[in-house]
């Protein structure tokens, strides 16, 4: 009974943690871990249970509603009176987010089925035979405390459903039984996706007020009026696509939008992708290439000043290719010297609308 109820306390105190956790990053699809822990039955009062296993295996979490976990188990387990067995084998588990799943919170709890395939030995207990090899079947409530993004512990009670191997006479019945495992993992891959892309805890609990938001829609809506307002202008602008170069004279006349970078690097923040977010979409539906002018901050390294500019345009490509599905000889590039900018430094590349 006492140990009944350390168990519920247990839980409801997971229960608390997780009640007043506040959602952060978004859910990290295909997420790799490893995972330890114990497992006991000895709770039950039965002429035969596990009085004790160690369990360590590896997992892979698909999507918030489908992981899976591979155990090995070995351990010892009660039978009859006074006497003990051993227990080795083998588990399979899925689990599905009942709560925290698509969001980052201190608490999560998930539902698990698994089955599992163990080899009891007996020695010479039982007399009628000295092992058994069984199939086991349970359905359990993982409470889950996320100390970090990759760091978690876990408490999970359950109910088993497996053959009375410790019964001689009943060996082919089945019987049902209560568990209580508990554990550690680790994930090799960050949970969430904010996080993954280097994104600091402070700048992500960083507010957006109401008029900065209205700031930024209105600065795509000038955009998108500039942009259709110009477009009798844009078709009649001449465009050279010779190994990715443009023209200069007429670049200087079309509308452009500037991408603000992190510094010394390609990560572009909420603000900065809603940009390209528009302008994908408004490839879409117009024919019209791009031209992406990329700047570098200040380097004594001019390789590694062509390398950055390089990552810049590659993080511009990649979301108008892979997101919106833009052909990639519709984005072009030019040097920031072809435009006039001498020894211009920033984190920043220009996007300039060109012709069809």
């Amino acid at each position: 009974m006492m140990k009944k109820s350390l168990i519920l306390a247990a839980c409801a105190a997971l229960i608390t943690v997780g009640a007043n956790a506040q959602e952060t990053e978004t859910f990290h699809k295909y997420n790799w871990f490893v995972t330890g822990g114990v497992n006991t039955e000895a709770f039950m009062n039965t002429d035969g249970y596990v009085t004790a296993t160690g369990k360590i295996g590896a997992g892979l979490w698909i999507n918030p509603w489908a992981g899976l976990k591979l155990e090995g188990v070995a351990g010892n387990t009660h039978l009859l009176t006074d006497s003990r067995g051993q227990v080795f084998g083998g588990h399979l588990t899925y689990m599905t987010h009942l709560y925290g799943g698509k969001k980052y919170r201190p608490f999560n709890l998930n539902a698990v089925l698994g089955m599992g395939f163990y080899h009891h030995k007996f020695g010479d207990i039982l007399q009628k035979y000295s092992y058994m090899n069984i199939l086991t079947g349970n359905l359990g409530i993982q409470a889950v405390y996320n100390i970090t993004p990759k760091w978690s512990v876990y408490v999970e009670p359950g109910i088993a459903l497996q053959p009375k191997y410790y019964d001689v006479n009943d060996k082919d019945k089945l019987t049902v039984s209560a568990y209580l495992s508990a554990g550690i993992t680790y994930s090799f891959n960050n949970l969430f996706d904010n996080i993954s892309k280097g994104k600091s805890k402070e700048a992500a609990a960083k507010p957006v007020n109401s008029a900065e938001i209205d700031r930024m829609n209105q600065q795509i809506n000038d955009m998108r009026a500039q942009i259709e307002g110009l477009q009798n202008e844009l078709e009649k602008s001449k465009v050279v696509d010779a190994r990715k170069k443009v023209v200069l004279e007429p670049m200087r006349e079309m509308p452009a939008v500037n991408i603000q970078f992190d510094t010394m690097g390609d990560y572009l923040n909420e603000q900065e992708a809603a940009k390209l977010d528009d302008i994908g979409v408004w490839m879409q539906d117009h024919p019209n290439s791009i031209s992406v002018v990329p700047f570098a901050d200040s380097q004594a390294d001019v390789a590694l000043e062509k390398e950055l500019k390089q990552k810049r345009v590659d993080a511009i490509t990649k979301v108008l290719t892979e997101k919106y599905g833009i052909d990639r000889k519709r984005i072009l590039t030019a040097s920031a010297e072809e435009l006039g900018y001498v020894n211009k430094t920033q984190a920043a590349a220009m996007i300039i609308f060109m012709s069809e």
